[in-house]
């Protein structure tokens, strides 16, 4: 633990915070896990792992339920496969109602057909299984800093209109 410089309250190691007299403000990541394979609940350890919340769906149509509720998702993992739609319906429908989400598809069953369809649906990363610790931590990290450069860049040029 270290002190925050304002209030002398013990503060817990986390991505982000805001220290206010009396009370610290933690502010997590969160990914929408989307797997219906067993390795899903390894994949998320290893998510929580990296300091990320992760919520896990194990199909599309739960998955834009939540987003639709307003569930504060910073970025999406999503296999192909899953039950009720495949990954590119889910994708189709995270662009109409949530636009600005990075997401990435993490699949065992690629093709170059599906590779090309998933970055014309605005992908930001489409990866084949199996991958490396490092590499997931590498993607997710990549994928959530270009959503904040996008984000800066789109306030920047409301500001200038």
């Amino acid at each position: 633990m270290r002190l925050g410089r304002s209030s002398g309250t013990a503060v817990p190691p986390s991505p982000l915070f805001i220290v206010r007299p009396g009370r610290f403000f933690l502010f997590m990541k969160t990914i929408l896990l989307i797997d219906n394979g067993p390795e899903s609940s390894g994949l998320a350890d290893v998510l929580k792992g990296f300091g990320y919340e992760v919520i896990a769906s194990r199909d599309g149509l739960s998955a834009l339920s939540l987003i639709r509720e307003g569930a504060p998702i910073d970025l999406v993992i999503t296999d192909y496969p899953l039950t009720g739609m495949d990954g590119l319906e889910f994708l189709a429908s995270l662009r109409k109602l949530a636009p600005a989400v990075p997401s990435v598809m993490l699949t065992a069953y690629g093709s170059v057909e599906t590779y090309l369809k998933a970055y014309s649906l605005g992908v930001f990363e489409y990866v084949n299984k199996p991958v490396t610790t490092k590499e997931l931590g590498r993607i997710v990290k990549t994928a959530l800093n270009g959503a904040r450069a996008f984000e800066k860049t789109n306030r920047a040029t409301q500001n200038v209109l």
